[in-house]
């Protein structure tokens, strides 16, 4: 409950709510699906005002030729359900965004832009996919700048203009990886882009949980790209509840340039490169648990997507000969 909020802005262009956003008077902060945001105890943040961004217009999943873009207005049961999704890097996004809410009714209610901002604090699926697929980040910030023309003197007057705004924006991409470390405050999440894979590519997307349905204790996610029966790229994160995704790249350079089909030398180099894996225990899991949970799954999510990657790679070898 926001105990402290007096204002509530209804925006309809993204500008007038980055002029809003960037009061420094009164605490304001964006709301997009509320499905975290109204369920706080807020009498430490003192929110005094919000800003609804459900008519910006961010709401769109498309394809051009740089890859697949996705609004950050967009709600996961809308990721879940597109068939643009069903069909990008083997329904990889579109799974996660089904697995990161347990309802439908909150599915269509959380936006991708709103479980970006909260990280970890998401519990979602979908950010340990986004770890693996490279996406980037559209970011918009503005600011309000008030400036006082005088009239000038007595011997010389002039027309006098107090209070003049001027609307400024800035727009800058960033890495998926640094976006919880290098996004500044009141920047807007715009939309999430994400460059298609290469021939022979495989997704696989594990996870461990007290139910099917339940925020998963631990999740891996996993891309693969293989040419000529070895690992060209290797991309493995693993997540899961209160827990910033991890990219393991000792297991990617160890996997990369090495024949798909060993699986000794996947399953060692799987154990090496969990060495330093130290998830976060809680009352639902303890670290050690989430450690030996973290290699089983990452050693099941790369021999799937390990699998794939090698048929496609097979198929479209054969349809080039």
């Amino acid at each position: 409950m926001l105990s402290n909020l007096l204002e509530y802005h209804w925006v309809e262009d993204v500008d007038d709510a980055l002029i809003l956003l960037s009061r420094p008077d009164i605490k304001t902060v964006p709301l997009a699906g509320g499905t975290y945001l109204l369920g706080q105890n807020d009498e430490d943040e003192s929110i005094q005002a919000v800003v609804d961004l459900r008519d910006l217009g961010l709401a769109y999943i498309s394809e051009d030729q740089r890859g697949i873009r996705i609004g950050s207005m967009t709600t996961l049961q809308s990721m879940a359900e597109a068939p643009l999704l069903k069909s990008f890097l083997g329904g990889l996004l579109a799974q996660a965004a089904q697995y990161s809410a347990p309802s439908p009714l909150i599915r269509n209610a959380a936006t991708l832009g709103g479980t970006l901002a909260l990280g970890a604090s998401a519990q979602a699926d979908l950010l340990t996919a986004l770890a693996v697929v490279d996406a980037e980040v559209v970011l918009r910030s503005g600011q309000k700048t008030q400036v006082d023309l005088r009239g000038g003197t007595p011997e010389r007057p002039g027309l006098a203009l107090s209070g003049v705004t001027y609307k400024g924006k800035q727009e800058r991409r960033l890495p998926y990886h640094r976006l919880s470390l290098e996004r500044r405050p009141q920047e807007l999440i715009i939309e999430v882009q994400i460059a298609p894979p290469g021939r022979g590519w495989g997704t696989a997307l594990e996870r461990v949980g007290r139910s099917a349905v339940d925020t998963a204790l631990l999740t891996a996610a996993a891309l693969v790209e293989v040419e000529n029966g070895r690992y060209r790229s290797v991309r493995l994160a693993l997540g899961g509840v209160n827990m910033e995704p991890q990219r393991l790249p000792t297991i990617e350079r160890r996997l990369e340039g090495q024949p798909v089909q060993d699986l000794r030398l996947l399953a060692a180099a799987v154990q090496a490169g969990l060495t330093d894996f130290r998830p976060p225990a809680d009352f639902r899991a303890s670290q050690g648990y989430r450690r030996v949970c973290g290699a089983n799954l990452a050693y099941r999510a790369l021999e799937e997507a390990a699998n794939i990657a090698r048929w496609r790679d097979i198929t479209s070898s054969e349809g080039r000969a």
